[in-house]
């Protein structure tokens, strides 16, 4: 059988059993259903919902820095969402909601952070970092106040699944910061 009929013959195949593309049945611990009952455990996704999806896939990083300087640039771009997918799951369990109030926006526009410069980098275990990171609160025409933040980084340690991620931020307390859902500040 030559390349075109066998592949016309695959796609026929699909057609005929009904697969579609935005269906996921597969399901952790799920039981097969009995014959006579319809599953009601199937999600559709949407092409955005597998977009997203795919876009936070992408995100995982291999490296500890990593984390910190997307978590930056999502602070930069006042993106909760980048922030929020650097973040342990523990963590984002945790401010999911102050995430969704704010629409995933972070932040203010003025004064904004500024000019982010790891000072410290500190080993605490083979899965385990700390950074110290610096930066300048500022408005368009003057620089208000330096910050400093301490976090730790962690990494997942789930089979397939060594990525990287923030289980803690830690900040100074400064009257001109607008700080993002995952910091603890300290006064």
């Amino acid at each position: 059988m030559d390349k075109s009929k066998l592949l016309l013959l695959v796609l026929f195949s699909i057609l005929i059993c009904g697969v579609d593309y935005r269906t996921v049945n597969a399901q952790l611990n799920d039981s097969p259903p009995f014959f006579e009952e319809k599953s009601t455990k199937v999600r559709q996704y949407t092409p955005l919902e597998l977009q997203l999806e795919s876009f936070i896939g992408g995100l995982r990083v291999g490296e500890p820095k990593q984390a910190v300087e997307f978590w930056i640039l999502g602070v930069n771009n006042r993106s909760g969402a980048i922030q929020y997918t650097m973040l342990s799951p523990s963590l984002q369990e945790k401010t999911r909601s102050k995430f969704e109030e704010t629409r995933w926006i972070t932040g203010q526009s003025s004064p904004s952070v500024n000019n982010f410069r790891f000072t410290n980098e500190e080993k605490l275990s083979e899965s385990k970092m700390r950074y110290t990171v610096k930066y300048d609160v500022e408005t368009s025409t003057q620089n208000l106040v330096s910050g400093e933040k301490i976090i730790i980084v962690e990494k997942n340690l789930e089979p397939f699944r060594e990525n990287w991620f923030i289980s803690s931020i830690t900040t100074k307390y400064n009257e001109w910061e607008a700080f993002t859902p995952a910091e603890t500040v300290i006064k």
